[in-house]
């Protein structure tokens, strides 16, 4: 199952230059989805990467939390229905 994700330009740049550095150094091409795999792996068994992530402030002092919870007045009754015909149109 794939599915899509969305991360900052800077990150996405680290990312890219990870890829490219491991082609220079073990001429072996991989692409990103198989490199966030590996990743996503190696930190789920890194106790250091658990650490950190208990360090990060609570979900409810996130800016894009706070956000969700007062919304924009739209004029759209409820934004999670029929979200694609409201972006693209009909």
């Amino acid at each position: 199952m794939k599915t899509t994700v969305k991360m900052d330009k800077e990150k996405k740049k680290k990312l890219e230059r990870f890829i490219a550095e491991h082609l220079l150094e073990q001429g072996e091409k991989i692409s990103i989805q198989e490199t966030l795999g590996k990743m996503v792996d190696h930190a789920v068994k890194c106790q250091k990467f658990a650490e950190e992530l208990e360090e990060l402030p609570p979900l409810e002092e996130d800016p894009a939390w706070k956000m969700l919870q007062k919304p924009k007045k739209t004029g759209i009754p409820d934004l999670s229905e029929n979200i694609d015909k409201h972006v693209y149109g009909d």
